[in-house]
């Protein structure tokens, strides 16, 4: 039954079809040309063709989607110091290789709909847009031409066509990061030029996140609504990388709201809302030396040890992957860096030898031969490392050399 099930899942992610001679177990194999139909009551574009499916998902990374044969990550809930704690001896093929064979980007004109079933009549949950990652978590379908699939809060069946994955995706992960400007202030106007004495547009309250556009140094060109683009003082923001993903129907409509709101702010004056930047958010914690930092931030990341592992998850508590969980981590002592293995490889601080490594550093590895940089780890000392490991194993602790490293970068110092 389970080899039947394996050949299954390699037909819908190969584009062959397989077929097993009765009697003999002779297996043949036989292509398709057409093997995936165009549901156009799915796309919603005009005067668009779908855009093929592209990606290479293994019958061994499709096990390891599927749950492979290791220990519940959540096992290790609770424990906090990592002398107590048993390395995770985790080979390349474990963890970095398997890493992103689950990962999916949806690849169409504008979006998709995630139903609940593996059919065109079932109930909408969601959308996907363009760009937006998410999970494979099975595939299914008649045809085993569907995938199901998790991204954000959306968790439900999308056709494989619509999605970069596997290899394919891991190779252009990067260029799917969005960055957004997140006010630190009480209140920042959005002005139609980059200078202050520039008309207003409208203003943007503290907390509130932006897209931007383009980044001047001083000035930030913004996405402020749908239909109009400003600039904002960088001064008042802090940066931050996100991955997109799919929307509920709920989310949707908080989002056309939020939409609505700020074309509202354009009709008032300046007058009756005024910049006001005197309440800049900044960290609670102070720490009178390098090392006493760098311990808070190993131990703010050993709080998440056993906790799951998400693709393009946003969320350290709800779960994220390797280069989220360092990402955010630093986030919370007032850092910004790149939300990829490949950004915090190249431009993450400084890059340090072996010798120099401290706790607190990011260890960067690679899964093909140094090609590019494919996970990233938090050194914690004594040989070791905090990572958000893969979709089996969760955030773990491993050996620091468990895997071929291809540099060191100090954030820090």
């Amino acid at each position: 039954m389970k080899k039947r099930m394996f050949m299954a899942l390699a037909v819908a992610l190969t584009g062959v079809s397989m077929v097993v001679a009765a009697g003999n177990g002779e297996l043949k194999i036989q292509s398709e040309a057409s093997v995936q139909k165009v549901h156009a009551a799915e796309i919603h574009q005009i005067g668009v063709e779908p855009i093929p499916a592209t990606g290479q998902i293994t019958i061994e990374d499709l096990l390891a989607v599927q749950g492979g044969e290791t220990e519940d990550p959540r096992a290790l809930e609770g424990v906090s110091d990592p002398e107590d704690v048993p390395v995770d001896e985790a080979s390349v093929e474990d963890t970095t290789a398997d890493e992103y064979a689950s990962l999916a980007i949806a690849n169409v004109t504008n979006y998709v709909n995630v139903r609940t079933e593996p059919n065109t009549d079932s109930a909408v949950v969601g959308k996907i847009y363009d760009g937006a990652v998410a999970q494979i978590l099975d595939v299914a379908g008649e045809d085993q031409d569907w995938f199901r699939i998790i991204s954000g809060n959306v968790e439900g069946y999308i056709k494989a066509e619509f999605f970069i994955y596997g290899d394919a995706a891991a190779e252009v992960v990067d260029n799917y990061v969005t960055r957004y400007a997140v006010v630190t202030a009480d209140r920042l106007n959005v002005r139609r030029d980059p200078a202050t004495d520039a008309k207003r547009i409208g203003y943007i309250d503290n907390g509130e996140k932006v897209k931007i556009l383009e980044n001047d140094g001083d000035w930030l060109k913004v996405q402020y609504t749908d239909s109009k683009e400003g600039y904002i003082s960088a001064e008042y923001v802090t940066i931050s990388e996100e991955f997109i993903y799919a929307k509920t129907i709920e989310e949707e409509q908080a989002e056309i709201a939020a939409q609505k709101a700020l074309q509202a702010r354009e009709q008032t004056a300046e007058q009756d809302a005024p910049e006001v930047i005197t309440n800049i958010t900044l960290p609670t914690t102070t720490y009178t030396s390098n090392a006493e930092l760098r311990q808070g931030i190993i131990d703010y990341a050993m709080q998440y040890l056993g906790n799951r592992y998400v693709h393009g998850g946003s969320s350290l508590s709800g779960g994220t992957d390797c280069s989220g969980f360092t990402c955010f981590i630093y986030a919370e002592f007032g850092y910004s860096i790149s939300r990829t293995p490949g950004g915090q490889y190249s431009g993450a601080g400084r890059s340090i030898s072996s010798e120099e490594l401290q706790p607190g550093d990011i260890v960067c590895y690679s899964s093909n031969e140094g090609k590019s940089c494919t996970h990233v780890g938090l050194y914690i000392g004594d040989g070791q490392i905090i990572h958000s490991a893969n979709s089996r194993k969760g955030v773990i602790i491993s050996a620091v050399d468990y895997s071929p490293i291809i540099g060191m970068r100090n954030v820090i110092d």
